[in-house]
């Protein structure tokens, strides 16, 4: 008993030390638009597909929210996701090379992150840009259009009106956001890290640091803005002064200040070392990145940790306690690049540790706001508007409009309603909604952009030039052609590729691949088709150049569907050029299906072979017509009969089938 009261008193005195540590640290807590102060703690994700969880791709949710739950079961109330990363996918660039919108999965994606993150209970902080903007590697096209968007004022502007206040507007004021975060440490575009040359000035990123928060501050008044610094050596650049002296913005300033760590910084600038008031700054501090396992383990040369071989269970207390917002660890997965930053696996119980000692100033008591989020996304061919934006508030009504592109149809929404209008009203919201607005090619439609190469944004060269891969090789696009040097080759040919992302592919459906190529002498070209992330082969072959220009044709057939196939031209395992133009991917079939489709609808369902449309229905009195686009019956048979088109002139037709009261219509295209 008495063993057992003397263990009370010193949980009470413990806890009232640690209530003093934490009521200094107050100070520097984030404050949310709530006006709830927390310390933010959590993890960097920091991406799914790399430079892929925005643009044309939808997300995957699944592992998205196995990542959330996670640490949030651990007692975290933040996760940090990387954007667009390097732009090669989203934002989307015209001819002109400025940029034009966001990818069509863009917004849509970034709503599911925040529905998500609202399911686990956390805060959302995605990270617009990276100093991977500048990156060498990319292709050259839009290396040059990211440099234009950061250097120049057309550029930057560009940005804003057209990407940044569409999307912040689109998002509003949603409570799991925690802010907007304008780039991941752009001091690395100042200094080279991912090329040769200082391509960034100090200036221009101050400069467009600066546009952007106010942007993002005039568009949707309240909403939180930071930037994460990859060093407190260049702390002052992120100041309110030096900030508006060099964007003109007042209101273009953060509303807290954040940096990363690691062993490289040194000692002298470790937040491990010092209280955050040692750093002297005018507003809360959080540290955005730093190691995600013991830094005794750190024994690579390329990432020394000098703090003494820290604990990294003892690191997030040691903010809690000496004045700091937060900290993030890096990151959810293992680190491929260094080994010893191990994830979540090391760092869970960081997370579980200071949620015991002070769950006040961290767990999250976000209010019902009774409002929802309706989530509208597009597959390829097509776009969606929505007539209110923003979570909405219960009882409004939304309309949402899908729009195919040229030469594509609308083929029904998927997700939380199966209606076939493209205009579709949702009455008195009170839930969520999250749909999709499916588009198809119609027959002939070139799946491919920019496939003459006038514009080649849309084209990726890599070349695989690592120590055991001895590939060299260069491209321009000289005369609207892609040209392509190679130096040297392994025998592997997809060692040096030119590709282009996210086409549409559905499983079963043949597509034609066209071009003319032609080299310096005979030489093998692979072509083939994948499906991106998973690498999926479709299906391809090789073609034999030669000296003249020949028009080449692949067929394929796929058997996954996709909104994000690849077409690989696999120019390795020869040092002979290659000159590729007028490149086109079209559906082979004829058959273009609109609305739901018929296949097993209460018994009765169609299929279209060669010539002939095959149908059924469990009536003996259906009947089935083709008619034109005049309402006029071309064609008509009785008793499930297979109806011949060879006869019909080339056009578009309905075929129309009836069973009772069940109608059902589908249009399709004879050649």
């Amino acid at each position: 008993m008495v063993t057992r009261h003397f263990e009370i008193i010193m949980a009470a005195i413990i806890s009232v030390a640690l209530s003093a540590l934490n009521a200094d640290a107050a100070d520097s807590r984030v404050t949310l638009p709530s006006g709830k102060k927390i310390f933010v703690s959590g993890m960097n994700l920091a991406w799914i597909n790399f430079a892929n969880d925005v643009g044309d791709t939808p997300l995957d949710t699944q592992r998205v929210s196995s990542a959330m739950k996670a640490i949030s079961d651990s007692g975290a109330n933040c996760m940090r996701i990387w954007l667009s990363t390097n732009g090669i996918n989203d934002p989307k660039y015209g001819s002109d090379g400025l940029v034009t919108g966001p990818g069509t999965q863009t917004i849509a994606n970034i709503q599911k992150m925040l529905t998500l993150a609202r399911n686990n209970n956390l805060l959302l902080m995605p990270v617009l840009l990276t100093h991977n903007w500048v990156q060498n590697s990319i292709n050259p096209t839009i290396l040059a259009n990211n440099k234009t968007m950061l250097k120049t004022e057309a550029g930057l502007q560009a940005y804003i009106d057209n990407y940044l206040v569409p999307i912040v507007t689109a998002i509003g004021n949603d409570p799991n956001l925690i802010c907007w975060e304008i780039c991941n440490e752009p001091e690395g575009m100042v200094q080279g890290w991912s090329s040769p040359a200082n391509t960034i000035t100090q200036a221009e990123v101050q400069r467009f640091v600066n546009r952007m928060a106010a942007a993002i501050h005039t568009a949707v008044p309240g909403i939180l803005v930071s930037n994460g610094a990859a060093s407190l050596q260049s702390k002052d650049w992120y100041t309110d002064a030096a900030l508006a002296a060099a964007g003109g913005e007042a209101n273009g300033t953060l509303d807290f200040y954040m940096i990363h760590f690691y062993g490289w910084n040194g000692t002298t600038y470790s937040p491990f070392l010092h209280p955050c008031s040692h750093w002297n700054l005018d507003k809360p501090l959080l540290i955005g990145e730093y190691a995600s396992s013991d830094w005794s383990n750190s024994t690579s040369s390329s990432s020394p940790i000098s703090d003494g071989g820290a604990k990294v269970d003892t690191l997030l207390t040691y903010l809690n306690n000496n004045g700091y917002a937060g900290g993030l660890g890096w990151q959810y997965q293992p680190d491929a690049g260094d080994s010893w930053m191990r994830g979540f696996e090391t760092f869970g119980h960081s997370l579980a540790e200071v949620y015991r000692q002070d769950s006040a100033s961290i767990k999250l008591t976000l209010s019902s706001t009774s409002t929802f989020s309706v989530t509208a996304s597009a597959s390829n061919g097509g776009s969606v508007t929505k007539s209110l934006n923003g979570r909405v508030d219960s009882g409004a009504t939304v309309v949402i409009t899908a729009t195919p592109a040229e030469g594509y149809s609308f083929n029904g929404w998927s997700g939380d309603t199966t209606s076939i209008d493209p205009v579709l009203t949702i009455q008195s919201v009170v839930r969520d909604w999250s749909i999709q607005a499916a588009f198809v090619p119609d027959a002939g439609t070139n799946l491919i952009v920019g496939g003459d190469f006038t514009d080649n944004s849309s084209w990726v060269f890599y070349v695989d030039d690592t120590e055991d891969r001895p590939n060299a090789a260069t491209i321009d696009y000289t005369d609207s052609r892609a040209n392509v040097s190679i130096t040297s080759t392994d025998t592997l040919n997809w060692g040096i590729q030119l590709s282009q992302n996210d086409i549409p592919l559905d499983s079963g459906i043949s597509y034609i691949i066209t071009f003319d190529a032609y080299s310096s002498d005979e030489r093998p070209l692979y072509v083939g088709v994948s499906t991106y992330g998973t690498w999926h082969f479709q299906g391809g072959g090789a073609v034999s150049l030669t000296a003249a220009v020949q028009s080449l044709t692949v067929e394929i057939t796929p058997d996954s569907s996709t909104t994000a196939g690849v077409l690989q031209f696999n120019l390795g395992g020869s040092t002979l050029p290659i000159y590729i133009d007028n490149v086109t991917m079209v559906r082979k079939s004829t058959f273009v299906r609109t609305g739901r489709p018929m296949i097993q609808k209460d018994g009765l369902s169609f299929n279209r072979v060669g010539n002939r449309i095959f149908w059924k229905s469990p009536s003996i009195h259906a009947q089935a017509v083709i008619m034109d686009i005049n309402g006029r019956v071309v064609q008509g048979a009785t008793m499930a009969n297979p109806i011949p088109i060879d006869n019909l002139s080339a056009g578009i037709y309905l075929f129309v089938a009836q069973a009772g009261r069940l109608n059902q219509a589908v249009r399709f295209i004879k050649q």
